[in-house]
């Protein structure tokens, strides 16, 4: 862990970039979402954007490039100048694409330059109108009895890895079904199509609140605080799947340390409004809380889970 933290601050340093503290930002800021409009990483971006142009007196734009299981729009951040005027607001599938993209424009380490950690939240794992059992103990005596399906957001989104993840730790006879992104897959899913969906609370919650799926298994150890009755897979004896999902801030590789750790700041004042309070809360999330040098440990630690993962379940080849 120390050599990794050691390399991360060394790339950090790397920069030949120049920061000039208090002249931050010398522009407009473009906040790239690389999804749809409308989702819960959009909502985000939308909502934060507002907080951060009371605390730069400055514009804040954000701009939808969505595709290539976000690496269209990851791709053009990695291009930008490090200056902290174009940065990126992605998920954890930031880590897991590049697992099984060998045709990538851009060097997941190298290219990237993490920043802030703002939302962590727990993986669920959630049923269809198929799935009878109430819990993730009767889901895996279930799952013995008959054919199950398990629907994904796409080939290497966060859904697709934790459902392999998920098969492999419980050692389901399960396969997986890829829909065109997150909505599709859940729609599927109630209405049959499918047996189970994996994603974060924020995804999920909404359509477990109105009955039309239900909440299976919190993919972690322990319950989750925010979840009290819904069942922690570590609960029905499934270790290693206790992965956390996280939204998170990006800029262009080789970025200044001292411009890094401004933006984490401000981004921090930023979660910690009443109004992005309310959106953790109503997401069933916490607030992340990451120096940039800490982030980047748990960035390249889930780039490696999830390669080492793709091989072992021979994902992409």
């Amino acid at each position: 862990m120390k050599k990794i933290i050691a390399a991360a601050i060394g790339a950090a340093l790397s920069t030949t970039v120049a920061f000039a503290q208090g002249n931050y930002p010398s522009g407009p800021v473009t906040i790239i979402v690389p999804y749809g409009t409308g989702g819960s990483t959009d909502l985000t971006a939308r909502a934060v954007a507002i907080e951060l142009e009371k605390i730069w007196n400055s514009p804040v734009v954000v701009v939808n490039k969505k595709g290539a299981g976000s690496m269209i729009g990851t791709t053009e951040v990695t291009q930008a100048a490090p200056d902290g005027l174009t940065l990126l607001l992605n998920t954890a599938a930031i880590t897991t694409a590049p697992a099984i993209q060998s045709d990538l424009k851009f060097d997941p380490v190298k290219d990237i330059t993490p920043i802030s950690l703002l939302i962590t939240s727990p993986y669920v794992l959630v049923g269809g109108a198929n799935v009878k059992s109430n819990d993730f103990s009767g889901f895996l005596e279930e799952a013995q009895t008959r054919p199950m399906f398990m629907g994904t957001a796409g080939p290497g989104s966060s859904s697709h890895f934790m459902s392999e993840l998920v098969i492999l730790g419980a050692n389901l006879p399960a396969d997986v079904v890829h829909f065109s992104g997150g909505g599709e897959a859940q729609t599927n899913m109630m209405g049959g199509h499918s047996d189970t969906y994996i994603s974060t609370t924020a995804s999920v919650m909404p359509y477990v609140n109105d009955g039309r799926v239900k909440a299976l298994a919190v993919l972690a150890n322990k319950r989750f605080p925010l979840l009290p009755d819904v069942q922690a897979s570590g609960e029905a004896g499934v270790k290693g799947v206790d992965i956390e999902g996280w939204v998170a801030l990006f800029g262009p590789g080789g970025m200044d340390p001292a411009l890094a750790d401004q933006i984490n700041a401000d981004f921090a004042k930023a979660m910690a409004t009443d109004s992005m309070q309310k959106l953790l809360t109503d997401n069933y999330a916490l607030a992340g809380d990451l120096s940039p040098a800490e982030f980047w440990v748990v960035y390249e630690r889930d780039l490696k889970i999830w390669k080492d993962l793709a091989e072992k379940r021979g994902i992409g080849k």
